[in-house]
């Protein structure tokens, strides 16, 4: 982040509407990654849909909703969502962080995820007091964890282009020519 000047913020009047723009922002360039911020019940409501185009789409962005304090959770307190539950089938990761020093690991395995396999989007939920509380973290320190890209082996592909195609060699398959 300091090679590249720090993190640009862009205020949008709508979460879903900002949602769309991190989708759209890491659409625009390859290597970038979308983030998007809102507060806690409807705007986490909000993000679902961009969620959704984005897993279907395997565009990697990360959403981090605010949340109630952690004593009001599930308690159907005022906009203490249970987001993490509504997100998780539109995403590779979504979590309530419940310990103010497990957020910088959160985030660690969140930017992996979100780019490792099938790329797709990740939520963060933080509640009010992991927001606010203070932890030791050392930036410096910090090391990304390597993506993970996985790649079929020359026999598994020939496997697949007889599977789709019988009768046609691999090398018609995937040369394009199985029609």
């Amino acid at each position: 982040m300091r090679k590249h000047g720090g993190i640009r913020h862009i205020l949008a009047r709508h979460v879903e509407g900002a949602s769309h723009m991190a989708e759209g922002y890491t659409r625009a360039t390859a290597g970038n990654i979308g983030v998007c911020l809102g507060t806690s019940g409807p705007a986490g409501t909000d993000m679902i849909t961009a969620l959704y185009s984005a897993s279907a789409d395997s565009i990697p962005i990360l959403c981090i909703t605010g949340q109630a304090p952690r004593a009001r959770l599930h308690k159907e307190d005022f906009q203490a969502v249970d987001i993490e539950a509504i997100a998780k089938p539109v995403s590779k990761m979504a979590v309530t962080v419940r310990e103010a020093a497990l957020v910088p690991r959160v985030l660690q395995q969140a930017f992996h995820l979100m780019r490792s396999g099938r790329p797709g989007p990740v939520l963060v939920d933080l509640p009010f007091d992991v927001q606010v509380a203070e932890i030791e973290f050392d930036p410096d320190m910090y090391e990304p964890l390597p993506v993970y890209k996985p790649a079929a082996s020359r026999m598994q592909i020939e496997k697949s282009c007889r599977n789709v195609n019988p009768g046609r060699t691999s090398g018609d398959c995937c040369r394009g020519r199985g029609n």
